[in-house]
């Protein structure tokens, strides 16, 4: 049987704030769900074509840039 998965709903504050709690995390145990979280969340934040109304709420663009970050303190 394979590993059962969730869906949850989120806001980007709260999204920020576990990746800055992995980050206090040694590297190797965090690396694959840090990068779950930020190509999950990136997905949702970038427009689904370009044809549509490309700007974004200032929240979400400045989460994208957050997402985007490197943690400020070097991963054990």
């Amino acid at each position: 049987m394979g590993e059962t998965t969730l869906r949850l709903e989120l806001s980007v504050d709260d999204i920020n704030l576990i990746l800055e709690a992995l980050g206090e995390r040694p590297f190797k145990s965090v690396y694959g769900l840090v990068s779950r979280l930020q190509s999950q969340a990136r997905a949702q934040l970038q427009p689904e074509n370009s044809a549509e109304d490309t700007s974004l709420a200032e929240p979400e663009a400045n989460a994208a840039a957050v997402l985007e970050a490197t943690p400020a303190r070097e991963w054990s």
